[in-house]
């Protein structure tokens, strides 16, 4: 009896460990007088979309560190310039101007940190609203006047779609893993009037959310613009530094997967700390996942376990076991050949 109501309450463990986060006011709006850590890092693409997604940036590669400072707009040197906002967001060499209320964050212009070039929006966009969950979306017309400079200035003209696209479990460096994450992706696409020249400016950023952080764990932007028949794209990434020093994991020694490669044939070896249900989940190199299963272990020690016919059917590539207990989780990759 009693190891049935210990397997019963581990269930429930990982049941309330799926509940979908939900974006609030409270917990994720911009906040004066904070800061946020990030690291500059390798781009890589954002991968699947959808639920129960696993997004695997473990090999992002660090580049540098920075700062990112929340701060009233009253505190701020341009902050006279946008008095409709209350709230400054100082990063990526750049100040965002935002009103803040309990309902939304609406974005009424942008500098550059030495003021040279200035975005008013006479409509502004709006960034997130609140609150907000997996499958929400809104779109927006977005309008406003740039300078760069005393002598350039253009017109902007465009729209925006924000979308809650995916929830699932993110990886980030030093097999740092967040399971209960939400994906925002937002759209951006306006047209930059230089004099005779349009400049067509489309902007693509995915944010990683999840209810411990009230800033995104990791950041990914893709950024076009097209002027006549030239084209350029560049890309822009970072993580939050404390994200990676948070979350709870294994000691990577602790799990083993032999052999790896492999063509049928594969087992896992857990260096159990204690008694209890593993959960094992396999996604395939997009984030799809492929197979969830779970393993009882009875005492404290070594345990084996066969996963041959859990990967019996699957296409030969690179693949991602992400195996978990009540309070600590680890990822593994493999490769299935033929």
């Amino acid at each position: 009896m009693r190891n049935f109501v210990f397997f019963i309450l581990l269930i429930f463990c990982f049941e309330s460990t799926y509940s979908q986060i939900v974006l609030k006011y409270e917990s994720h709006a911009l906040k004066a007088d904070e800061h946020n850590p990030m690291s500059y890092c390798s781009y890589q693409e954002p991968g699947q979309g959808g639920s129960d997604a696993l997004w695997d940036f473990s090999d992002l590669r660090f580049k540098k560190s920075f700062e990112g400072y929340i701060h009233k707009t009253e505190q701020s040197n341009y902050g006279n310039l946008f008095p409709k906002t209350n709230i400054e967001l100082s990063e990526f060499s750049s100040k965002f101007y935002f009103k803040i209320s309990e309902d939304r964050m609406e974005q009424y212009g942008f500098s550059s940190d030495d003021g040279k070039i200035l975005v008013h929006y006479t409509t502004p966009f709006v960034k997130l609203k609140f609150p907000f969950a997996y499958n929400d979306a809104f779109s927006g017309y977005v309008a406003g006047i740039s300078s760069y400079g005393s002598n350039i200035s253009s017109t902007i003209e465009g729209s925006y779609y924000v979308e809650a696209d995916a929830y699932g479990t993110l990886i980030l460096p030093g097999n740092t893993i967040y399971e209960n994450t939400l994906r925002i992706r937002t759209e951006k696409e306006y047209i930059n009037k230089f004099r005779s020249v349009d400049q067509e400016v489309h902007i693509i950023t995915y944010r990683w959310y999840n209810e411990t952080h009230r800033y995104p764990l990791l950041v990914l932007t893709k950024y076009t613009t097209k002027t006549g028949q030239s084209e350029v794209i560049n890309y822009q990434a970072a993580y939050n530094t404390n994200a990676l020093k948070s979350a709870q994991q294994f000691y990577y020694e602790d799990i083993e997967l032999y052999p790896n490669p492999t063509i049928k044939d594969l087992n896992v070896r857990i260096n159990a700390l204690s008694e209890g249900i593993y959960q094992f989940d396999i996604f395939d190199s997009s984030g799809k996942l492929m197979r969830s299963f779970s393993k009882v272990t009875s005492a404290v020690g070594l345990h084996d376990f066969n996963l041959s016919n859990k990967i019996s059917g699957l296409k030969p590539g690179a693949y991602v076991l992400l195996i978990s207990n009540e309070d600590s989780k680890i990822s593994k990759k493999f490769v299935l050949t033929k």
